[in-house]
């Protein structure tokens, strides 16, 4: 299929006991094939005798066994995102060194391999990035929240502090640009089940908020007394 062939794809919506097909040449297809390949960074370590691990700190190769275990602690001890993006650099900067043979080390098999004669790494996912996946795209998480909130017609607003926190947890976490909804449903979630049928007009999230120091901070707006609502009525019934 990827050296180009005709192939015949079922029909979407074709139904079962017919078996209609659509055949399809992959002459001129450009097939991209995509994966996370975790580990991949420590076998191209390992070929070209360099360490992926310390932050450029030299490592014994006669540890063996005691690699993992080292590898394990210094995960552990990652506790804030500089440290997370020095070590993203590390990997991306090996990952730049990937060859074929390094794909085949991985466990995949030659003949696959060789029909991809481009490698291309992506770079790893930075803070400033994640701010920007979460505020830019048409549908972004924030974009989307703020749009669930004006349906109760309360506006919701993030400091950049707080923008930039989540995308720090979001690194820590090890999640990526997917965990970031995660982190702001779970920030929002006592607003969410709050603001319905109360006088909330306005949440603020700031930096503490998003660091569980505080609650997002709720603004309420003057309640309508009950006479006040009476005549509101009856002023609609006259």
């Amino acid at each position: 299929m990827l050296e180009g062939t005709v192939v015949n794809v079922p029909e979407k919506n074709s139904r079962k006991l017919r078996n209609e097909t659509v055949q399809v040449d992959t002459t001129n297809i450009l097939f991209v094939a995509s994966g996370a390949f975790t580990g991949l960074d420590r076998l191209i370590s390992r070929r070209t005798n360099q360490n992926s691990l310390g932050f450029g700190v030299g490592i014994d190769t006669a540890m063996g066994s005691r690699r993992a275990a080292a590898e394990a602690d210094r995960t552990e001890s990652l506790t804030s995102y500089t440290d997370i993006e020095k070590e993203n650099a590390e990997r991306d900067g090996l990952l730049k060194k990937v060859e074929p043979r390094d794909l085949i080390q991985f466990g995949m098999i030659p003949e696959f391999v060789g029909r991809f004669p481009v490698l291309v790494p992506f770079h790893s996912l930075n803070r400033n990035l994640l701010v920007r996946i979460l505020t830019e795209p048409k549908n972004s998480t924030i974009k989307q929240f703020k749009l669930l909130f004006d349906l109760d017609k309360v506006e919701l607003t993030f400091t950049d502090d707080a923008l930039r926190a989540i995308a720090s947890q979001a690194l820590e976490k090890k999640t990526g640009a997917r965990g970031l909804r995660a982190i702001v449903e779970s920030i929002l979630l006592d607003p969410m089940f709050e603001i319905p049928g109360s006088d909330v007009v306005s949440v603020h999230v700031t930096e503490d908020a998003v660091n569980g120091k505080m609650n997002p901070h709720c603004i309420r707006g003057r309640p309508i007394d009950e006479g006040e609502a009476k005549m509101d009525t009856r002023a609609k019934v006259e």
